[in-house]
């Protein structure tokens, strides 16, 4: 069975979409960055590694994007995507309720999601962002973690978080109400190509000359050929100020004739063009 890292402690969100795609017979390493997802793929300490890419309310996850962008030679490829429902609750100590909260932990994308609910029903507490919602729960547990401690009693402090991180710690989870569908769509990476499929998404990476019109130009040749994007984005590119890389979704695989061609096109007028992977649709 292979070896899947995930972001995350376990129970986390990407931790169950790990699971819904590797099963638990497979081997299982939590990583506490994106960062450490891709780099024990590339030192092949993991087999795939599984990361958030964007949610239906909170948008992009950039850590993941900025990665590909400052390691633009990785050899790492996009082999799959999970779409996973996403259902939040606030975590509190056993006995506490909302007026007690005083505090709020959480990852940033889950605060996003939650932050129209949390405006009308906990729009007096502080916010503390954490690195996953799983140490976000954590920080309900204890005065001090490590470095890290608190002047707030336990009482006052609330997690924004999945409900199955409340039962793993004996906690109490509070069910937000979700007025939209929420849910995160995660990539999984690996080394190598995945395997054709009948229906494909390709992923890609590029930057542009400097000159008006040059964004126009390049998606040009995606509408000559009848290519769907699914998802355009820009990031800044970390190398100048003002300058900006662009992210961008087509339905299809790279080795298709037509998607050939509008690569090729594309190279003629882009600075440079990486294809982060051609891989299947959905689940």
């Amino acid at each position: 069975m292979p070896t899947v890292a995930y972001l995350g402690p376990e129970h986390t969100n990407t931790h169950r979409a790990a699971l819904s795609r590797f099963g638990r017979r497979s081997q299982y390493r939590h990583a506490p960055t994106v960062e450490e997802v891709f780099r024990l793929v590339e030192r092949w300490q993991a087999d795939y590694g599984v990361v958030p890419i964007e949610n239906s309310l909170g948008g992009s996850v950039t850590h993941t994007l900025d990665r590909y962008i400052e390691c633009r030679d990785t050899p790492v490829r996009i082999h799959g995507e999970i779409d996973l429902p996403i259902q939040h609750s606030v975590i509190v100590r056993s006995g506490a309720t909302l007026s007690d909260v005083r505090v709020l932990y959480s990852h940033p994308q889950a605060f996003e999601q939650c932050r129209a609910w949390l405006a009308r029903h906990l729009p007096k507490a502080s916010r503390a962002e954490t690195d996953s919602t799983a140490e976000a729960v954590q920080r309900l547990l204890s005065v001090r973690i490590g470095r890290w401690t608190s002047v707030w009693p336990l009482k006052h402090r609330a997690a924004i978080a999945p409900p199955e991180l409340a039962q793993a710690h004996g906690l109490k989870a509070v069910a937000i109400p979700q007025e939209r569908e929420n849910r995160t769509r995660f990539l999984v990476l690996g080394l190598n190509e995945p395997p054709r499929a009948t229906r494909s998404r390709t992923s890609l990476l590029f930057g542009l000359k400097d000159k008006p019109g040059a964004l126009h130009d390049a998606l040009v040749p995606f509408k000559r050929y009848g290519i769907n994007l699914t998802k355009i984005e820009s990031r800044p590119s970390k190398k100048r100020v003002w300058e900006y890389v662009f992210f961008i979704d087509f339905l299809g695989h790279e080795h298709d004739a037509k998607a050939q061609r509008a690569l090729a096109a594309l190279r003629a007028r882009a600075a440079f063009v990486r294809v982060l992977g051609s891989y299947p649709i959905g689940n």
